[in-house]
């Protein structure tokens, strides 16, 4: 055999195994590629299953394109992620009140007067700004109250784990101990918490603008949260609120800033005419 015929037979075979390894190499992106697309046409068959669903059941509303939309194994869709723990299911008592309905106030009667009549009503019918009555709330208050300071660090590890179950239960009547053991009791508690009882909170709150908190000094402390608290509240629920806010909130928060006769501390009367910026 000559050595040209051998070049030949050398160069054939490389071309073979060239064309072979890229056949396959061709192959195999060729199959990665259907399995894409057998997947995304699965994943759009499993959309236009769910809408049609939504479109007979009325549920248009639920878009298969969310990143949280998924089906249920039972074929229902849903959107959204799902809480691991429960949320409290309690009902307010039978015949509480669960919506604000004040009572009409004569234009000419006094408006200090008709405020504090309308604080009272507030704190007479709590679950008007919705929430729900939980016998563990009763028993967590009843556990913390009175608010005092932990006689040792263990004792206020637990107690700050009862304060965020009473946290959980959603009930307004919450407040009076959220806000005591803020103040009183050294507990990690922050405002947002009363924030979002609303106006259940601030018959509870308005108090420690008038409690003789000294802190171990000759004048007045009030936590900034106190001031935080009745800011936000009176804030987001302005109208609920009404007349409390510009004769009672706004009024003691002056007096505090003004401080005319030396009773707060400096940072109190800062803290309430901050307060005042945020509230006026």
């Amino acid at each position: 055999m000559n050595r040209k015929l051998l070049w030949g037979l050398a160069a054939l075979m490389i071309l073979i195994i060239g064309a072979t390894v890229f056949l396959t190499v061709k192959n195999q992106a060729e199959i990665r590629q259907l399995e894409r697309e057998a997947a995304d046409a699965q994943k759009q068959l499993q959309q236009h299953n769910a809408q049609k669903e939504m479109a007979e059941e009325g549920q248009q509303h639920l878009d298969p394109a969310h990143p949280d939309f998924h089906v249920h194994e039972d074929g229902t869709p849903h959107i959204g992620t799902h809480d691991e723990k429960p949320k409290v299911q309690y009902t307010a008592p039978e015949g509480a009140v669960l919506k604000p309905d004040f009572p009409k106030v004569d234009p000419k009667a006094d408006p200090v007067k008709a405020a504090y009549e309308r604080l009272e009503y507030i704190k007479n019918n709590p679950y008007a700004w919705g929430g729900v009555h939980s016998p563990r709330a009763t028993e967590l208050i009843a556990e913390l109250l009175p608010a005092e300071l932990p006689a040792d660090h263990n004792e206020g590890d637990e107690r700050e784990l009862l304060i965020w179950e009473l946290r959980e239960q959603n009930d307004p009547r919450a407040a009076e101990a959220l806000i005591a053991l803020m103040c009183d009791g050294g507990g990690g508690v922050s405002s947002d918490a009363l924030v979002e009882i609303g106006p259940p909170a601030v018959p509870y709150i308005l108090p420690y603008l008038e409690r003789a908190d000294t802190k171990g000094s000759d004048r007045i402390y009030i936590d900034l949260n106190v001031f935080d608290s009745l800011t936000r509240i009176g804030v987001r629920y302005r109208d609920d609120l009404g007349g409390i806010v510009d004769h009672i909130i706004i009024p003691k928060f002056k007096e505090i800033a003004a401080d005319e006769e030396d009773r707060y501390s400096g940072v109190s009367g800062m803290n309430a005419q901050k307060a005042l910026d945020g509230i006026q």
